[in-house]
């Protein structure tokens, strides 16, 4: 299928719009892209002279692009770009782009209630001060994973082996391959909420899964095994791309799923890593190729005896419906969960059918709670995009906009309700069940940090200047809702750390990477806040988030595998993000408490009767840490950026309003989030 995309012009701009933009040429994707039909990128900005697409780059492949003129792809601020098959040098967010290089916003030219739909976006990024990297935090989930991608300043990327493994059985032998996949099933496929389908012999399956559990490998014995894997892994995967067809099948299906979820804890490959985002959409489209968006319907008709008689539906069996069924909500799922807060909206869509077709009742059995719990993320899910979803162009939407998002946020509450009780009144998955909450509080936290960033851009005048107290401008139905959502954001961040911490940290280790995105995000904002609330308003934030930050650092260390596991490179960012606070409280004479140390991953050592491990934890103080986040590679210092009055963190009027006459009686305690966050844990500090 050929695919093109209008320039990122404002095309539609005509002589009505009063802006006189015209109209650019279509730019085709590039010819390798076409050739292969697959989807054609730009997503890394303009840092080099060249430009490339993001496939052609990842298979450090030519691309046709970098013998094109680089003026062409340079975007102006443009109108909506869904629809879009070719992204140019810009984050999307929300049916709104921004140059990945812009630094400021342009003045608006019209009246102060006039549309800024078709201006940058609104800079997030000055609460985020502390951290020098030049990063888009208007996309705050992909900004933590650029962090994390820093490799410890002693690490070298994986040189994977020059051995040509052909398959599997010429790294394993196949008591080993099963042993792997018994430890797959046991500790991930949880976190599938649905036993892996297995047709016939599944061996591109069976070798994810062994790439997977090889992090539960001795450290000897890794180091020389998962290298092997993830590169037959590699080249099973750049043959799927050049040749999609001849690999669609539900085995493929699940083993993109499954790599989109865990990255290999061998190291960074020398192409960069996977993308995952073009792994789970070359998924999405094979699983709509082979119709599985249809299986719920299909399934749910079966069911309830409703289908009309015809060859194609006499043919259908109810339990592999309902098995396709169940891979097509699981696949659409991960997808949400990879796209919220990275600015890129998912290519599947949750229909009516996947979500009636699981009831809501009170599992019995560990599949039905299996079930309830693919049911009840597609829901979550479905809610957060509900409100990251709503735009606010101009003070003429204020109520529509109040509308839409408390229209989310009261989903989620309704399913904090149904998602509370489930891991305390149920004998089994108790973890799998907390972690829903954990993926509730994420997603409300992404809402409510959507809906302050683009309320802060709608109070600019003419001269982009604002009034000191533009959050009372924006009162839909009379409510003050930016400082009551503004409290709720920081209280929901602290929640879900509280809620990371209440679980067993060999347990948190096998949680999907983007969980640890979660976290980081969560953990940044805590510490963004404290940074504003003493340079702005010149007091120090009260409660306990230097030891919940504190106490996170280390569940994740010791949950972490390895140097390049997603935790442990989590528990780097956040402990330079600490350590940057630490210095400006002490260069401001507050008392100082030592920065804890970082601790070195659990290592593991085999059992006498098997090449795997059982794990133990060891300490290993010459582990390399990322520099402190207060200091740039050049040294200088970061701790006291001064912005200007751009970020609706950064008012002192609204931290007036945020703390109360009295900031003693603002926090009191870490918040707790068996209910939402919104009542306190432990005694006041």
């Amino acid at each position: 299928m050929k695919r093109s995309r209008e320039s990122n012009r404002g095309d539609e701009a005509g002589p009505s719009s009063g802006r006189g933009r015209s109209k650019r040429s279509k730019i085709q994707a590039c010819t390798s892209c076409r050739k292969h039909k697959t989807r054609c990128e730009i997503l890394d900005g303009f840092t080099h002279s060249k430009v490339r697409c993001h496939r052609c780059k990842v298979l450090n492949s030519t691309c046709s692009y970098e013998t094109m003129d680089k003026s062409l792809f340079v975007p102006d601020p443009p109108a909506s770009p869904s629809g879009s098959d070719v992204t140019v040098g810009a984050v999307v967010v929300d049916g709104l782009s921004r140059s990945a290089t812009d630094t400021s916003s342009t003045s608006g030219a019209g009246a102060p209630d006039a549309s800024v739909l078709n201006e940058p976006f609104m800079r997030a990024d000055f609460m985020w001060s502390f951290v020098p990297q030049d990063l888009d935090w208007s996309a705050p989930m992909l900004a933590i994973q650029e962090l994390c991608k820093q490799q410890p300043t002693s690490a070298e990327p994986t040189v994977l082996p020059a051995i040509n493994d052909q398959s599997l059985t010429n790294i394993l032998t196949q008591p080993e391959i099963d042993q792997h996949l018994v430890i797959f099933s046991a500790k991930y496929a949880p976190w599938m909420h649905f036993p892996l389908i297995h047709e016939g012999a599944t061996p591109f399956l069976d070798l994810v899964c062994c790439t997977i559990s090889s992090r539960y490998l001795d450290i000897s014995t890794r180091s020389n095994i998962a290298p092997r894997l993830q590169k037959l892994t590699e080249d099973t995967i750049a043959h799927m791309i050049f040749n999609p067809a001849g690999y669609e099948s539900l085995e493929t299906i699940q083993g993109l799923i499954i790599l989109s979820l865990w990255s290999p804890i061998c190291g960074i490959s020398q192409s960069g890593g996977r993308d995952l985002k073009m792994l789970i959409s070359m998924a999405v489209s094979m699983a709509m190729n082979m119709r599985l968006n249809e299986s719920s319907a299909l399934a749910k008709g079966l069911r309830d005896n409703t289908l009309s008689a015809t060859p194609r539906h006499n043919q259908l069996n109810y339990e592999v419906e309902l098995n396709k069924a169940r891979l097509w909500i699981v696949l659409a799922n991960t997808e949400s969960m990879l796209c919220l807060g990275s600015g890129r909206k998912p290519l599947s869509r949750r229909s009516q059918a996947d979500i009636d077709l699981i009831p809501l009742s009170s599992p019995t059995t560990i599949s039905e709670g299996r079930d309830l719990r693919i049911r009840l993320i597609a829901e979550v899910y479905n809610a957060a995009e509900e409100g990251m979803s709503v735009q606010l162009t101009h003070r003429g939407e204020i109520d529509s906009w109040y509308t839409g998002i408390s229209s989310a946020l009261a989903s989620m509450d309704r399913l904090s309700r149904l998602i509370l009780p489930l891991s305390v009144v149920h004998d089994h998955d108790k973890f799998y069940y907390h972690m829903l909450l954990t993926i509730l509080l994420s997603c409300r936290h992404l809402v409510l940090y959507h809906a302050l960033l683009h309320a802060r851009r709608i109070v600019r005048d003419a001269n982009n200047n604002t009034n000191p107290m533009w959050f009372l401008e924006i009162r839909p139905h009379g409510l003050n809702v930016i400082v009551t959502w503004g409290k709720e954001l920081l209280q929901v961040a602290e929640a879900l750390l509280v809620s990371i911490l209440q679980i067993d940290y060999s347990l948190l280790a096998t949680s999907p990477d983007s969980v640890f995105t979660m976290i980081g995000f969560a953990s940044g904002l805590v510490v963004g806040v404290k940074f504003f609330a003493a340079e702005r308003f010149g007091i120090e934030l009260l409660g306990s988030g230097d030891r919940l930050l504190d106490q996170t650092i280390q569940a994740l260390s010791h949950g972490s595998f390895s140097e390049d596991h997603a935790a442990r490179r989590c528990a780097q960012v956040i402990h330079s993000m600490l350590g940057s606070w630490q210095e400006t409280r002490q260069s401001s004479g507050s008392p100082l408490d030592a920065l804890p140390h970082l601790p070195s991953p659990m290592s593991y050592t085999p059992p006498p009767d098997s090449s795997l491990s059982q794990h133990s934890h060891s300490l290993d103080p010459s582990i390399p840490e990322l520099p402190n986040f207060g200091e740039s590679s050049s040294g200088v210092s970061h701790a006291h950026v001064s912005a200007s009055g751009l970020c609706s963190y950064q008012d002192q009027e609204f931290w007036t309003l945020f703390f109360g006459n009295d900031s003693t009686d603002y926090l009191k305690g870490p918040r707790n989030p068996a209910d939402g966050g919104r009542t306190f844990v432990g005694n006041p500090m």
